[in-house]
């Protein structure tokens, strides 16, 4: 009887992505050309790792491949074909909130280089209300994304779809088409608040999926995850039974501003509180006495004025970095005014970067609780 080859005795391995690694994304095209599979392919194996990205590989082949691919920064393995495939993961949604905005360049270029893309797409995409920087990729991504921004005054959040809950915001003018939406929220058991005509209660992800493939058509629509959205905290009034004294450690300011908080009331006394941690800050307010009113910052609307007087130009170049003003601009006539501004990012980084230059802004602020 003949002996077998070795390759014969040698079961067929199959090349497992552990994790994205510090991998650049451009690598996924440079694999699907490389291994003739499509680029989507490859795509959902870096993102949503573990996934299997070859299989039925001679031990020597699949062992040089991985090789390669650990020196481009994947976290990869390889195993037998024989063992059981890796389970389909869980998927994330990611949104990103920048707890200090000096660091909001140095977050776009790290945040460039990890999507493949430019940084100025990336600030499109952190000052578009509610920051949401990348999708449908699972855990072990979320942990890689983490590592990259780790030193960065940062919030990293991620949001399980199959958990995920979403509101529904409609701006769309009376008619057949607002009609038969609200008909299918209807089915749903979902009504309109008399307050502001907007859906009470929220929507899994199934749900609302559904919703916007069959209505996103005639816009006027968006749907925020709700774990993504972000909250200010104005406190309006105080009375006898108020505590007052507990402003420094419920606001984190310093005593000495007691005084000057309760002479300007209403007066943001918290911003950008996670919707995880609302109730928990909501019920610490109303314990001292001093229930105070959330507001969902990540749909605040304002424009940005610069009065006459004031010297532009060392700004030129931060306004067109914003999209405030087209590449090639010259410098506006004064006195000027920005386009509608929404969310939150954009204004605190502009806000903090006039202050820098000590140019004297005026901001006005805009009913963001009318969407």
């Amino acid at each position: 009887m003949p002996t077998p080859s070795p390759t014969a005795q040698t079961p067929s391995q199959r090349v497992v992505v552990e994790s994205i690694g510090s991998a650049r994304p451009a690598l996924a095209g440079l694999l699907a050309s490389q291994l003739g599979l499509p680029a989507n392919q490859v795509a959902n194996a870096l993102y949503k790792a573990p996934s299997v990205l070859l299989e039925a590989l001679p031990q020597e082949q699949a062992c040089g491949l991985a090789s390669i691919l650990q020196q481009a920064g994947l976290a990869v393995r390889v195993e037998p074909n024989s063992v059981p495939r890796p389970a389909a993961a869980a998927t994330f949604d990611i949104a990103l909130y920048v707890t200090e905005v000096a660091d909001l360049p140095a977050c776009c270029e790290r945040l460039a280089r990890f999507l493949g893309c430019l940084p100025a797409a990336v600030l499109g995409l952190l000052s578009s209300p509610p920051g949401v920087i990348i999708g449908d990729v699972s855990t072990a991504t979320c942990a890689a994304l983490q590592q990259q921004l780790a030193d960065l005054s940062v919030e990293l959040v991620c949001s399980r779809r199959d958990e995920a809950r979403y509101q529904l915001l409609i701006e769309r003018a009376p008619g057949p088409q607002l009609d038969s939406l609200l008909h299918d929220l209807r089915q749903l058991g979902i009504a309109l608040d008399p307050a502001n005509d907007q859906p009470q209660g929220t929507l899994n992800h199934t749900n609302a999926q559904q919703l916007w493939r069959r209505h996103q058509a005639g816009g006027g629509l968006r749907l925020l995850d709700t774990a993504f959205l972000r909250y200010d905290l104005s406190l309006e009034a105080v009375d006898a039974n108020s505590q007052t004294e507990r402003l420094p450690e419920l606001a984190g300011l310093p005593a000495a501003l007691i005084d000057c908080v309760l002479e300007n009331l209403p007066v943001v006394v918290e911003e950008g509180v996670a919707h995880p941690a609302l109730p928990a800050r909501l019920q610490a307010w109303q314990a001292a006495g001093m229930p105070v009113r959330p507001q969902v910052a990540s749909l605040r609307r304002c424009r940005l004025r610069v009065p006459a007087g004031s010297q532009l130009g060392p700004a030129l170049s931060l306004l067109q970095q914003s999209g405030l003003l087209p590449p090639d601009s010259a410098l506006p006539r004064l006195p000027w005014q920005s386009p509608v501004l929404h969310g939150e990012l954009l204004p605190r980084w502009l806000q903090h970067s006039f202050e820098q230059l000590d140019i004297p802004v005026e901001w006005q602020e805009l009913d963001h609780e009318q969407h």
